[in-house]
């Protein structure tokens, strides 16, 4: 795409990185994500590094008329020409990809700028009914992981996350002090990022066919929603409403396909609460 046609330009396919341009496009089009990447300080010693690339990488697609090469980019990684033409897993290079600008960040005016923004904290609570005993689980996650399969839209899914399940029978929890006892296990989210990733699930052990297969089903998700039902803690004076920000879209089977991506961009002076979702 030229930027005199659209006012923005793509970025270059090397063989099979629709998969990483299209993430790029979606956190390019964060304006306070482009922002942490400029600022991460460079020397010398920098070039060649990842950090040094996507800074390179933004500011062509700030500049350019015309779609982007991501070669150098893709170098930083690591990568040949063969692992160009492989295409890999979007959820997988997300996190290795956020975990290197962490750790490029870490002891610079940028440390923690990421995590406040990607990252959020969910509770898993194990609660005995019988016996007062309780297991307390506090994770870390870049991305909410949400089953397609059974159901119509975004909020049913949600709520099946974090709706709560019995142990009991062949299931009781082995509590400790207390052996093999009913309990009640509830997922919640302590803290959520003002950029929200969600992972649609649209892969599936098939055992008649022993092998993954891909849900196509229709999956509805709304422009906004609020995500204060499903805190543990909602803080009254708090707005937990996202607006869709991206969609990253496969098109294909198991075996290969096409990443593509729909994205609202948001301009300099917008708050970066966003919903991004992710269709695999």
């Amino acid at each position: 795409a030229h930027r005199k046609d659209i006012g923005f330009v793509g970025l270059k396919n090397q063989g099979a990185t629709c998969y990483m341009n299209s993430l790029l496009q979606s956190y390019f089009h964060i304006p306070k994500f482009r922002q942490i990447v400029f600022n991460i300080p460079d020397s010398e010693k920098d070039r060649g590094a990842l950090a040094f690339a996507l800074q390179r990488l933004f500011w062509n697609m700030e500049h350019s008329d015309e779609a982007v090469n991501t070669k150098e980019l893709t170098t930083s990684f690591g990568w040949d020409s063969d692992a160009a033409f492989t295409q890999h897993d979007v959820q997988e290079l997300n996190a290795v990809l956020v975990d290197k600008l962490q750790d490029k960040v870490k002891k610079t005016n940028q440390e923690g700028e990421i995590e406040r923004m990607l990252q959020g904290k969910m509770v898993k609570t194990i609660q005995c009914t019988a016996v007062p005993y309780e297991s307390r689980i506090v994770e870390n996650y870049l991305d909410i992981q949400l089953n397609v399969k059974r159901f119509p839209d975004l909020l049913s899914s949600l709520r099946k996350y974090c709706e709560d399940s019995i142990l009991d029978g062949e299931n009781k929890y082995n509590a400790e002090g207390y052996g093999l006892q009913p309990a009640i296990v509830r997922t919640r989210f302590l803290e959520v990022s003002p950029v929200l990733q969600l992972n649609l699930m649209r892969y599936d052990y098939d055992p008649r066919a022993d092998a993954m297969v891909k849900i196509n089903d229709r999956f509805e998700f709304p422009e906004t929603f609020d995500m204060r039902p499903f805190i543990s803690s909602p803080k009254p004076e708090e707005d937990y409403t996202y607006t869709l920000h991206s969609v990253l879209v496969h098109s294909g089977d198991g075996y290969g396909g096409h990443y593509y991506s729909f994205i609202r961009p948001l301009s300099k002076n917008t708050d970066s609460s966003t919903s991004s979702s992710s269709s695999s």
